[in-house]
């Protein structure tokens, strides 16, 4: 169904189609992983999730009207952050060569397949916001014009953010070469830290 420019798809919030999106790209790299027991591509596979609900939700909820540009930088922001996490995490596991993380996992079918269905309500949770946004419910209701308060203090928080994750990962990436067994917790990634 299509209104305003906008495309209806199973739902007025994309809640039902990002769903079965996320559901259906995490199971094609679950099948990957569990045929080759290949951990290379599992935190590539949930960056890259969220990269492509930015987009099909941008694109689907159409961006032909003046107010949008809010819709447009949040996506964005989002896809920046997505193939900058995707990247760095791909990067890092070539260079490791495994993820000791799937050690009790790789060959038990069910272990491993609950890792991903974790991450799968992991990308489609926290990109509700955004979907929710990107959405006709949302998107036919206008908005007020890009450029608020709001809008400002969110991209503030947003390069905040991206900035600390970034500084975060090299920390820790550099402290695990010189201490492959070690427990950072030094610099920014003592503060930012969880255990991996």
């Amino acid at each position: 169904m299509v209104s305003a420019g906008h495309v209806n798809v199973l739902d007025a919030y994309y809640l039902s189609i990002t769903l079965l999106i996320t559901i259906g790209y995490q199971l094609s790299f679950f099948a990957i992983a569990w045929t080759f027991k290949f951990d290379k591509v599992t935190d590539f596979a949930g960056g890259t999730n969220f990269f492509i609900l930015a987009l099909f939700t941008l694109l689907c909820g159409g961006i032909n009207r003046g107010n949008d540009a809010r819709n447009i930088v949040a996506s964005i922001l989002v896809m920046v952050w997505a193939l900058r996490l995707s990247g760095f995490l791909l990067f890092r596991i070539l260079k490791s060569g495994t993820d000791s993380r799937f050690d009790d996992k790789r060959n038990n079918f069910f272990k491993f397949l609950g890792f991903w269905v974790f991450q799968m309500f992991w990308v489609w949770t926290v990109s509700m916001p955004l979907t929710i946004l990107n959405s006709p419910k949302i998107m036919s209701t206008g908005s007020t014009g890009f450029g608020t308060g709001r809008d400002i203090v969110g991209i503030i928080f947003f390069a905040i953010g991206f900035l600390f994750e970034v500084l975060a990962d090299q920390v820790k990436y550099t402290f695990k070469k010189k201490n492959p067994k070690g427990f950072c917790n030094v610099n920014v990634w003592a503060v930012s830290r969880h255990p991996k």
